[in-house]
């Protein structure tokens, strides 16, 4: 592709708006006049305290039946773990559109043999909570798996005709590879797709 088009349905921070070719603030359907044809174009709500905050819900609606319309991807993120690798969703997270028709779920494996504490993990307690992790224990492929086919926890908020992907990522050592091929064949039987890697 040689054109895609970004955007969150929650915040952002500021400072991950430079990452993208193009950066347009869009808080009325007008911004969307003059989105780039080519590159990667963030578009988000306004910045305040440092976060972008996310586009309404005409906007949201308006970028998916362009993006359908032009045949260019619609990336969104819909949930944030504070730069850690892992985290639970707390009461009023993920707000996943109901059009997605594609959800990645994202586990960063990093954080393997590490104690579950709030340093590593976002909502630690919540992690703690679904996948029967007590806190400051070590974080193991058992636990991540449990939370990511909790229905409150990796599937939360999937529609249900959306194709389901488990990211096993920071899988940066052979070892960490081979634990998240294990974990890939106890995730099958929840999602469509697996992939083991590392966005490094």
């Amino acid at each position: 592709y040689q054109q895609a088009i970004a955007t969150a349905t929650t915040h952002l921070g500021a400072w991950q708006t430079t990452l993208a070719d193009h950066h347009i603030i869009a808080t009325k359907l007008s911004d969307l006049e003059e989105i780039p044809p080519q590159g990667v174009t963030l578009i988000t709500g306004e910045i305040e305290s440092g976060r972008t905050k996310p586009v309404n819900q005409d906007i949201l609606n308006w970028l998916h039946a362009n993006s359908k319309r032009l045949q260019v991807p619609l990336l969104i993120e819909s949930d944030g773990s504070r730069q850690k690798s892992l985290k639970a969703p707390a009461s009023h997270e993920p707000p996943i559109p109901e059009f997605a028709d594609i959800v990645i779920v994202v586990a960063g494996l990093s954080v393997l043999g590490k104690p579950l504490t709030n340093d590593d993990v976002h909502r630690a307690d919540v992690f703690s909570e679904l996948s029967g992790l007590q806190i400051n224990q070590p974080i193991t492929a058992d636990t991540i798996t449990r939370m990511l086919k909790h229905p409150q926890g990796g599937l939360k908020n999937i529609p249900p005709t959306a194709h389901r992907i488990a990211l096993l990522n920071q899988a940066d050592t052979s070892e960490s590879q081979s634990i998240g091929g294990g974990m890939a064949r106890n995730l099958f039987d929840h999602y469509d797709s697996i992939v083991v890697g590392s966005l490094k």
